[in-house]
């Protein structure tokens, strides 16, 4: 049976770290398969070409598949014409959405599929083009579209926010010209290898320092800009990592 996230994310949360994805059932989301695919829709990218879309696509893949010993593979396929998150299409959509009916505030949505215990097999990117303007450079008055497509790959693997560490790629919130979620931070690292590294997830290897902080409230997986924080409480690991 499908389970789809459901929930606004807009977590932040008096733990101190990374939290990982879980569904309704109480399962840590991720992926089974360490080969996934995606495709990319640029229609209303404002002008952005897609040999600057797709290269920044593939930075963000690559910072999200480097850190794991056994390699995850992302794995480009021909560009679609999909424009909306559908479970049922067995496309991993990327999309620019410039008919944007949620709240103009938030920078993307990703919406992630899977089965009832945890194993995700499939999701949906949605980039607001309605509300924000993008840019590859950095610019002030711009989103950078490789800040926003890291934050937003960690969602897709499972990764949720890291609610106090700004310069972490999953804290939950940015602002235009902001490059520090670019690359990843140790944080994002200590997630990731938890959810896809077999020696991380034995609780004998992990310890406190690895241990998550499972997040109550599921759902669609955001990010946020700063002006639109919003502050919800989840419960932490008492093995808090500072």
């Amino acid at each position: 049976m499908l389970a789809i996230t459901l929930i606004l994310s807009l977590t932040t949360s008096d733990a101190l770290a990374w939290q990982v994805r879980l569904n309704d059932q109480g399962n840590e989301l991720s992926w089974d398969t360490k080969s996934i695919p995606y495709a990319i829709n640029s229609a209303g990218a404002h002008g952005m070409s897609d040999v600057a879309i797709e290269s920044m696509v593939a930075a963000s893949t690559r910072n999200w598949a480097a850190p794991v010993a056994a390699g995850i593979s992302w794995v480009q396929q021909a560009n679609t014409a999909i424009m909306g998150a559908d479970p049922h299409d067995a496309v991993n959509a990327i999309y620019f959405d410039d008919h944007w009916t949620q709240d103009p505030s938030l920078l993307g949505l990703t919406y992630v599929w899977s089965t009832t215990d945890g194993e995700i097999v499939g999701f949906d990117m949605a980039l607001n083009a309605t509300h924000h303007e993008w840019s590859v450079d950095g610019s002030d008055d711009s989103n950078d579209l490789l800040n926003t497509l890291s934050h937003e790959f960690g969602h897709a693997l499972g990764v949720d926010h890291s609610p106090s560490i700004e310069i972490a790629t999953m804290y939950p919130s940015t602002f235009p010209g902001e490059l520090v979620k670019r690359d990843l931070d140790t944080d994002d690292i200590d997630a990731l290898l938890y959810l896809y590294d077999v020696a991380e997830k034995d609780p004998a290897a992990a310890g406190c320092s690895t241990a998550p902080h499972p997040s109550h409230h599921l759902g669609w997986l955001v990010l946020l800009p700063l002006v639109a924080l919003r502050r919800t409480r989840t419960h932490g690991s008492p093995c808090s990592q500072s």
